[in-house]
């Protein structure tokens, strides 16, 4: 047989019944976001402040370098070479972190610790001050000192670490005295006594290559943003204060480094110059005096036409040697520099001593730009980065190419020295023609004019490097000094935030858990999801210990409870006349056991018999007799007994205390219930049953177990299915939907047992004011809690 239900049974959960129970646990909600902003709270309150400090620089490179060299020499003599990705590099390095440490008073943290938070004490803010010889071989670093406060100016000393708290436990030292222990030599002052009322004043001992590390890990730069070659340094730490003054005095560390890579060139250049100044000025100083001692002996003699047409001739061919000269001693000092290994010196331009080869100028213009990206790149990095050996490959090529060039520069500065000493041999042989005296005068003159113009030609070169260096400025501008950017941490806001959310997050995830694995029927919904067999009441939960309507009061919820089902089952069986037609069977049965088959059974008799009708509750579960001493039936024998023909059906049918209502017993436990259920005696039973009672009402063992009960649901004229709130599975209730689809079970209702009314999906109640004084239980006090709860 098909199928003519089609229940909602594969979705994945019912949303609805996850809503209706959030809304029913809203106590869970409240409970849990009172919780976790209470946690959030205690963050804000015992989360030590973290903050951003930030600054920015601006580096112009070779647009500023030299400007005032090439205004007055029209070339610019030290040209910039480092871009603005390797000044991000040079800012996080270790070197220049440490350079900034140099001018600052860190190397000693002072903390104040109170009852939870630790805080370090800056400046002004801590009430000692260490001094330490910082050249001594033993030095605590990285050692927490806990300082005590004594009377009189003392103060003792203790730390975590083992070996120094042995060193200075149980020791008196006095404010402001020196000491030494195991070579360390240490002073400390009181600056003020107040932060030590109530908190733990601390102090550690940073050895700066450490520190160093530590700020330069620590230190972000990024680009400014847009086009602008600028950049934004951040540090985040717990001390705003004091990063504030790293900032500052890294941003001048970084522009007074720039400024000294600058000005190390026309150092260098000037160095150069120097030296060969010191051998010419020497050799002037010795021309000059044989000048004068001439000049003395000969002191009428002067120099006639032809002799100064010689001697002006020799005197330029001279000049020009001395500058070949001169350029075969840079080509010499290049060739020696390129020959180095690791070269510590920074090369000078050939265009500061008037070489003006431009392939030569090109190439050492590049050596340099090569050098600088590589000393940047390899601070900090590994020699074995691809980076590095991609531009040391790039350094080699380019120092051979300069090797190569200087091979061919300098066999054509032979070429031309050669050229000019023919020349002056030339100009000497004609010398030689004229007299001894004029000879000499004409020699003397010429070293000397020649030395004076070369000594006059260093001079302006070193005035130019001199005025060079005076002129160079920094690339790098300070655009903007270290401040507060923003606090990174405890942030109120966002942690409330994320409180609420997880606060109200864990219930629901508890309650959406609680639902999706809950395989029992919850809500009427949930019945009528799973099967479309007709409900034929709900019974409240009994919160009494007496189960028997009886014992209860009249206008109770639980009565009208029974008196729906009463009512509701006799629209199930008709309207008829019980005396022509027989009394009605109902069956009550259920899946498994514990679904309230027996107490629905016998309020439901209870309830039936108190309306005058002629009533009589069989205990067919044979196999698990009922007890029903609260009837007034104290008698073992009965059904059973009676079907297995020991005893006549007159001594198994017993009165109870209410008048109308009689007890069928189950009786003793058969070999074979099933058996005697389905024999002669039993169809007799009936028939006899029918003519005495108008309504039977039959407790049978539990269909989804036993057979017995569909047996005795086919001869009946209404079966009541019982199912119980939150113990019935699911399951149970698709296999009577199947049973009933495939004719098994006929004219059947579900009767929806222990029902906490305030779970279902509706009100308060089934089809009445429930909670308005109606039933007796709204008379009742509640608990504060239950009244909170609704």
């Amino acid at each position: 047989m098909e199928s003519t239900f089609n229940p909602e049974e594969n979705s994945f959960i019912d949303f609805k019944a996850l809503l209706n129970a959030a809304i029913s646990k809203w106590y869970l909600f409240v409970l849990g976001a009172v919780v976790a902003l209470s946690v959030a709270y205690l963050i804000n309150r015992y989360t030590v402040p973290e903050y951003e400090v930030s600054s920015s620089v601006m580096f112009s490179g070779e647009a500023s370098n030299g400007a005032a060299a090439a205004l007055l020499f029209g070339n610019e003599m030290f040209k910039g070479t480092q871009g603005l990705t390797n000044e991000s590099i040079l800012l996080k390095t270790k070197t220049l972190a440490r350079k900034t440490l140099d001018k600052l008073d860190f190397q000693v943290s002072y903390y104040i610790k109170g009852n939870v938070l630790l805080l370090e004490a800056y400046k002004g803010d801590a009430p000692i001050h260490v001094v330490f010889d910082s050249t001594a071989a033993s030095i605590p670093y990285n050692v927490m000192f806990k300082i005590a406060l004594l009377d009189d100016g003392n103060y003792s000393l203790s730390s975590e670490n083992l070996s120094w708290n042995a060193k200075v436990a149980e020791k008196t030292f006095r404010f402001g005295q020196s000491y030494l222990i195991d070579d360390f030599a240490f002073t400390i002052e009181l600056l003020k006594p107040e932060p030590f009322s109530g908190n733990e004043v601390m102090f550690t001992i940073h050895n700066l290559d450490d520190l160093a590390k530590k700020y330069a890990s620590n230190l972000s730069v990024s680009p400014y943003g847009g086009d602008a070659s600028a950049l934004v340094m951040t540090v985040a730490g717990t001390t705003p204060k004091k990063d504030i003054d790293y900032l500052n005095a890294h941003m001048e560390t970084y522009r007074q480094n720039n400024l000294d890579i600058k000005n190390a060139k026309a150092i260098g250049t000037l160095n150069f110059i120097d030296v060969q100044l010191q051998q010419i000025g020497d050799s002037l100083y010795f021309i000059e005096s044989r000048l004068e001692e001439f000049k003395q002996r000969n002191a009428a003699m002067d120099l006639s036409a032809a002799g100064a047409k010689v001697a002006g001739e020799l005197q330029a061919l001279e000049e020009r040697k001395a500058e070949l000269l001169l350029t075969a001693r840079y080509y010499d000092y290049l060739s020696t520099y390129l020959n180095k290994e690791n070269p510590e010196e920074v090369i000078q331009a050939p265009a500061t001593l008037g070489v003006s080869d431009p392939v030569l100028n090109a190439l050492v213009s590049q050596l340099v730009t090569l050098q600088t990206e590589l000393s940047v790149a390899s601070t900090g990095q590994g020699q074995e980065n691809p980076g590095i050996k991609i531009k040391r490959q790039q350094l080699n090529e380019v120092r051979a190419s300069l090797l190569e060039n200087l091979s061919s520069l300098k066999d054509a500065n032979q070429i031309g020295l050669r050229n000019l000493d023919q020349r002056i041999d030339a100009a000497a042989a004609e010398m030689q023609k004229l007299p001894s005296s004029e000879r000499q005068l004409i020699n003397i003159q010429r070293l000397y004019s020649l030395s004076e113009n070369l000594y006059v030609f260093l001079m302006e070169k070193r005035t130019e490097a001199g005025i060079s260096k005076a002129a160079n400025t920094s690339d790098i501008t300070i655009l903007r000094e270290a401040s507060v950017s923003k606090q990174t941490a405890p942030l109120p806001l966002r942690n409330y935030g994320i409180a609420l959310a997880i606060g109200l997050g864990l219930p629901f995830a508890f309650i959406f858990l609680k639902e999706l694995m809950n395989n029992k029927i919850h809500t009427v919904e949930d019945i009528a999801k799973y099967t479309a067999l007709p409900l034929l009441g709900l019974v409240g939960h009994n919160k009494k210990e007496d189960n028997l309507l009886a014992n209860l009061s009249p206008k109770s919820a639980l009565a009208e409870a029974f008196r729906t089902v009463r009512s509701n089952l006799r629209y199930m069986t008709g309207v008829t006349d019980t005396a022509t037609e027989g009394g009605k069977i109902i069956v009550i049965t259920s899946s498994i056991s514990g679904e309230g088959k027996t107490f629905s059974a016998k309020n439901l008799a209870y309830i039936i018999s108190i309306s005058g009708e002629r009533t009589l509750l069989v205990n067919a579960d044979m196999r698990k007799p009922n007890n029903n001493s609260d009837l007034g039936v104290s008698s073992s024998t009965g059904l059973s007994n009676y079907l297995a023909g020991h005893i006549s059906m007159d001594e198994v049918i017993h009165t109870t205390i209410q008048e109308n209502l009689h007890v069928l017993p189950s009786g003793d436990i058969p070999p074979n219930p099933s058996e005697l259920l389905l024999s002669s005696r039993m169809s007799d039973l009936i028939v006899e049953l029918k003519k005495r009672y108008d309504y039977i009402i039959m407790d049978t063992p539990p269909v989804g177990i036993l057979s017995d009960g569909l047996e005795l649901m086919q001869i009946s004229d209404a079966n009541v299915f019982m199912v119980r709130q939150d113990y019935t599975i699911k399951d149970f209730i698709k296999n009577v939907q199947l049973q009933h689809e495939s004719g098994k079970i006929r004219n059947t209702a579900i009767l929806f047992n222990d029902v906490d009314y305030k779970k279902l999906n509706y009100g308060y109640g089934y089809g009445y004011g429930y909670g308005y004084g109606y039933y007796a239980e709204d008379n009742e006090t509640k608990s504060w809690w239950k009244r909170i709860r609704g």
